[in-house]
């Protein structure tokens, strides 16, 4: 009755947070059980024959995640926790278990729908920038927290610090090396099509450890016909890799959440989008290019949010094949391309949209803050 009791929370508020599909559990013991969500949150006991993704896990790893004891997505990394099916779907638990244990006020969310992306105050500090130079690139050392936080973090403006990884023993290491450090460390992998399915839970995922990830790209020669390479994006920095980065010192350590790695072959493409917080991006191994567009662009792009609060948006527009006709104001779009090379760190600063394909293959890691800019900040340009 305990995991009853719990999967009853974790599904209570699903159509808040914008789920829909069948989900079943299969704990140790032989305990089995599904839900629908969001019509029917009532849990069954049993094997669903047609469920949409099923998820296996030691029934004392689940009530330790709903009692706020452990991180689902680093249990996922240490293979504690099996994923089968859509796997587009259960990307989405992290936010069913954050709702079920933090609550919320937002919006009704539904999933894999486009909403209207509302204006921020980072469109209003980057209408204001000179940004006719391009991109700024300086050494890091020769860049004090203070100027960093002043001049460009106050201002909304991106940076990009070269020789900024020197002190990270990863950034040292060979892949085989670094490989050594993973074990069996799973993530997830994106497949097909999946930068015309953009931020949707309809894209393909698969997932594959890590080791077994890097053996498939290295005999691959790079993407297939139209499609993008395969991309192991944004998966969570495993607790083996902690020791070997460095939390880069521009914030304070509590305002980081936990970084994420992006691992592929020459070829792997984020179509253009934008986020809703800051972002340090660290080049580890490879190099990738970066197309930037400023956030007060965010029409002529034809941006929309992927909630009704806003956060993560994606672009109708794509700078590779644009379409004038029927966004005619991207023509004053001026695009700011970035190539970023090992040990290059990029201040993206919240709101910039941006286009990212590697070059070679490659390994980033990125650090999202819990930081945005509020008219009250003075902004030094």
């Amino acid at each position: 009755m305990l995991v009853q009791s719990a999967l009853s929370s974790l599904f209570a508020r699903a159509n808040e947070v914008g789920v829909a599909g069948t989900f079943q559990f299969v704990f140790s013991g032989q305990q089995h059980f599904w839900v629908r969500a969001p019509a029917c949150t009532q849990v069954h006991a049993g094997m669903h024959s047609q469920a949409d993704v099923t998820i296996a896990m030691d029934t004392s790893v689940f009530l330790a995640i709903m009692q706020g004891q452990s991180d689902i997505e680093a249990l996922f990394a240490q293979g504690q926790l099996k994923i089968d099916g859509r796997l587009g779907l259960a990307t989405l638990l992290p936010r069913l278990v954050s709702r079920a244990l933090h609550g919320g006020d937002g919006e009704r969310v539904e999933m894999d729908r486009r909403y209207p992306a509302r204006p921020r105050f980072s469109e209003q500090l980057s209408a204001r920038l000179d940004m006719r130079g391009g991109i700024e690139r300086r050494t890091a050392r020769q860049l004090s927290v203070h100027e960093f936080t002043t001049r460009y973090r106050a201002a909304g403006k991106p940076l990009v610090l070269s020789s900024a990884l020197d002190d990270w023993p990863l950034a040292k290491m060979s892949m085989g090396q670094a490989l050594e450090h993973f074990a069996d460390v799973q993530g997830i992998s994106r497949h097909g099509h999946y930068a015309d399915h953009a931020f949707s839970s309809e894209r393909e995922f698969k997932a594959t450890r890590v080791v077994d990830f890097v053996a498939g790209m290295e005999e691959a020669s790079g993407p297939t016909g139209d499609e993008p390479a395969v991309y192991m994006g944004n998966n969570q920095v495993p607790q083996q890799w902690l020791q070997l980065i460095r939390f880069p010192e521009l914030f304070e350590r509590a305002q980081y959440i936990a970084p994420r790695f992006w691992l592929g072959p020459k070829g792997t493409l984020t179509p253009l989008h934008r986020d809703d917080s800051d972002n340090l991006f660290a080049q580890v191994w490879g190099e990738k290019s970066m197309l930037l567009a400023a956030p007060h662009h965010r029409e002529a792009l034809g941006s929309w949010a992927t909630s009704p609060d806003g956060g993560l948006e994606g672009c109708d527009f794509n700078p590779d094949k644009p379409n004038w006709e029927d966004f005619p104001t991207a023509r004053n779009v001026e695009f700011l391309p970035v190539r970023l090379r090992p040990g290059d760190l990029l201040f993206l600063p919240e709101g910039w949209f941006h286009q990212v394909t590697s070059l070679s293959t490659s390994l980033s890691i990125n650090f999202w803050t819990r930081s945005v800019r509020v008219p009250a900040e003075t902004c030094v340009g």
